[in-house]
C-alpha cells in the first residue's frame, strides 16, 4: 500500500501530543499575560483568565505523560470554550460585567493567534474522542516522526511569541471602538 510506511503510530502519537502540548502551554502563556489587564477592567475577568492559564497548564502537563479519552475531551472543552467566549466577546458582547464589557470588542491579533492555538489542540485531540479505544504506540517514533513533531512544536512557539508581543503590550481594549485590528 502506498503511503502505509509514512504512517506509523508512534509517530502519530507523538506529533499529536506536541500538537496538545504545546499550543496548550502557548495559550496559557497568551492568557497569563492578559491577566493582570483583565485584573484591572474586572477582577471576575481576570479570575478567568488567571483559572483557563492553570487548568491550560495542568491538561498540557498530564497530556505529555499519559492520554485517555477523559483527557482528550477535557482538552477539546478547553480550547473549544474560550474560543466561543471569544467569539461572542468580538459579535454580541460579553452578557455579564461591566458596561464596556457587554459591546462587541475589536478582533486583535493576540486574540486570534491564541484562538488559532487553542483550535489546534482541538484538532489534535478530537481522533481520540472518536475512537472506542485509543491508539497505543508500539514503539519509539521514527527520525522523520521527531522531525514532525520538532515542525510542530516549533510552528506552535512561533504563533505563541508572535501573540504575545500585542498581549504583552497591553493592546487589549474593552469596548473600545477607537482600537483597531492591528493594535492587537
Amino acid at each position: 500500500m502506498i503511503g502505509a510506511a509514512w504512517v506509523d503510530p508512534a509517530d502519530t502519537l507523538l506529533v499529536r501530543r506536541v500538537a496538545v502540548v504545546v499550543p496548550l502551554l502557548g495559550a496559557a502563556l497568551v492568557h497569563g499575560a492578559v491577566a493582570g489587564e483583565h485584573f484591572d477592567e474586572w477582577v471576575y475577568a481576570g479570575v478567568f483568565f488567571l483559572v483557563l492559564q492553570l487548568v491550560q497548564l495542568a491538561l498540557a502537563v498530564l497530556a505529555w505523560f499519559t492520554w485517555t479519552r477523559p483527557l482528550a475531551a477535557a482538552v477539546v472543552v478547553t480550547g473549544l470554550g474560550p474560543v466561543a467566549v471569544w467569539v461572542l466577546s468580538r459579535t454580541a458582547g460579553m452578557p455579564i460585567g461591566p458596561a464596556d464589557f457587554r459591546v462587541p470588542e475589536p478582533v486583535g491579533l493576540a486574540d486570534v493567534l491564541c484562538a488559532v492555538l487553542e483550535l489546534v489542540t482541538v484538532l489534535a485531540a478530537a481522533p481520540d474522542l472518536l475512537r472506542r479505544h485509543p491508539v497505543v504506540a508500539a514503539g519509539v517514533p521514527r527520525p522523520q516522526g521527531r522531525a514532525l513533531a520538532a515542525m510542530v512544536a516549533l510552528a506552535a512557539l512561533v504563533v505563541t511569541a508572535w501573540a504575545l508581543g500585542p498581549a504583552l503590550s497591553g493592546g487589549h481594549h474593552h469596548g473600545d471602538s477607537a482600537a483597531a485590528v492591528s493594535s492587537g
